[in-house]
């Protein structure tokens, strides 16, 4: 079988896609070494986190650079001129936005989509906007032989938004990475001292875009700090920062900006609750990360978080700052319950990549 996979969103711009792609091809090649894949990457995008290199070991990869980056009007006519070299190769893009030179293909097309937030969250894109992404959506949908969802969650906004697609859809979700598990206190002690952090603090992570709430969320956490009577109470902020989205944040609010994936785990360690407002998601898996490492999470109550956290969560209404602040205050202070941690320990231990990359690689075969 072979297997052209567009990982150009491998790289810093797309923490998410770049995680999901990233560790799809991991699992995939992992449990299919002999797997005939030609790997489209950036090397002079930017890229903290993964390292496209650990992919080599696998005698079937090549990786084959490309300098044209995702969204670029270039990569419409650029990518599947470069893809004429595989003409019977099943592509896979991990993201809506296919080049549309790639929908005359003949050969198999699967795409991945994650989740439709400028049509459910409208107010924060621009009538053009939406016009285009529903229309990309369309003619992609109308080309797809396979459609990768990232949850349940997700594919009903599918069939709500769009009907049913041509191609067969498959739910594969995301799952955490083997090294988010609780750290030991003097590791989690290292790295709040390189930050200057101390306990106690609630933790988010994220990218500062209008369906991540942000805004309600620190006016709520201001309301929180009031009533719990612990001055040192802090909320840390750390995700990579859009500056078309500039932060508005009060004194007792850290904003780490983006922070070295090795960081990260102490970081989720040592707080004492993860906390996740977002309007819409079509995973939300920092949660599931923060709850791999024992951290108990309060997060809005929207299909797709409750379809991951389960009964491991505390839920509130994202748009109610008054009913979320109460939620978090009720949070905080049943926050070190060893059976609520427990419990979310258990519940991110449910979700595999093996299985992730099973499930794909079954549809794969169903293609070809």
């Amino acid at each position: 079988m072979e297997v052209v996979f567009d990982g150009r969103v491998i790289q810093d711009r797309f923490p998410g896609i770049g995680r999901y792609a990233f560790r799809l091809l991991e699992a995939m090649l992992s449990l299919e070494p002999e797997l005939q894949l030609r790997l489209l990457y950036v090397p002079r995008a930017p890229n903290q986190r993964w390292d496209l290199r650990a992919l080599d070991r696998f005698p079937a990869v090549q990786r084959i650079p490309v300098s044209i980056p995702p969204f670029a009007p270039a990569e419409h006519l650029a990518i599947p001129w470069l893809l004429q070299r595989w003409p019977k190769a099943l592509v896979h893009v991990p993201y809506y936005a296919v080049p549309l030179g790639l929908l005359r293909r003949s050969a198999p097309l699967g795409v991945t989509l994650h989740d439709f937030a400028p049509l459910r969250l409208p107010a924060a894109w621009s009538p053009l906007q939406r016009w285009l992404y529903r229309i990309w959506h369309r003619c992609v949908l109308a080309r797809a032989d396979a459609v990768f969802v990232i949850s349940r969650a997700t594919q009903e906004d599918l069939f709500r938004l769009f009907g049913a697609p041509r191609g067969r859809v498959a739910v594969t979700p995301e799952a955490v990475d083997p090294h988010f598990f609780p750290r030991p206190p003097r590791d989690v002690a290292g790295t709040l001292s390189r930050y200057g952090l101390q306990h106690p603090y609630a933790f988010w992570v994220g990218v500062n875009k209008p369906s991540k709430n942000i805004d309600r969320f620190l006016k709520a956490w201001a309301r929180v700090r009031e009533r719990l009577l612990e001055p040192s109470a802090t909320l840390v902020l750390a995700g990579l920062r859009d500056p078309r989205y500039p932060l508005r944040l009060r004194p007792s609010v850290r904003d780490l900006g983006m922070v070295p994936e090795e960081d990260l785990p102490a970081l989720y360690t040592g707080a004492r609750l993860f906390i996740f407002p977002s309007l819409w998601e079509g995973f939300g898996l920092p949660m599931l990360e923060a709850m791999a490492c024992g951290v108990p999470v309060a997060c809005s109550d929207i299909p797709a978080l409750r379809e991951v956290a389960g009964e491991a969560a505390m839920f509130f209404d994202p748009r109610d700052v008054e009913g979320m602040a109460r939620v978090l205050e009720v949070a905080w202070r049943r926050a070190e319950d060893p059976a609520w941690r427990a419990a979310a320990q258990a519940r991110a231990a449910q979700f595999s990549w093996q299985e992730t990359a099973q499930r794909t690689l079954e549809l794969y075969r169903g293609l070809v």
